[in-house]
């Protein structure tokens, strides 16, 4: 099930996201000639770290983003009906609770007097 795009708010977040992405696109190919200069020398080890460290901030921030559309999936749960059909119904986010969550029926203790 897709979810609905408030286009009032994607207009708002197409238009900020794609200025921010272009500053971080421009930072990134301004380091490229740094890497073909004669002006500077780095070992391995640095631009590991340096490709490390972008690579997790920008892993950090998808994984942000993608909270949204997790949440989405989280508010979809499934209700048990006889039938052959498996029907989803679609709650808010905040009061997600199965009702099917149940405690597990005690197994009965069985004793026995042995004398």
């Amino acid at each position: 099930m897709e979810r609905v795009v408030n286009e009032e708010k994607r207009k708002k977040f197409v238009e900020f996201a794609g200025k921010r992405v272009n500053n971080v696109l421009h930072d990134i190919q301004i380091l490229e000639p740094m890497a073909r200069s004669n002006s500077y020398d780095f070992t391995k080890k640095d631009v590991d770290d340096m490709f490390n460290a972008m690579q997790e901030t920008l892993n950090e921030a998808k994984e942000e983003f993608n909270k949204k559309f997790d949440e989405k999936a989280r508010a979809e749960k499934k209700i048990f009906s006889f039938s052959d059909d498996i029907v989803t119904e679609n709650v808010e986010t905040n009061n997600v609770e199965s009702n099917f969550e149940q405690q597990p029926e005690e197994e009965p203790t069985i004793t026995t007097d042995f004398e």
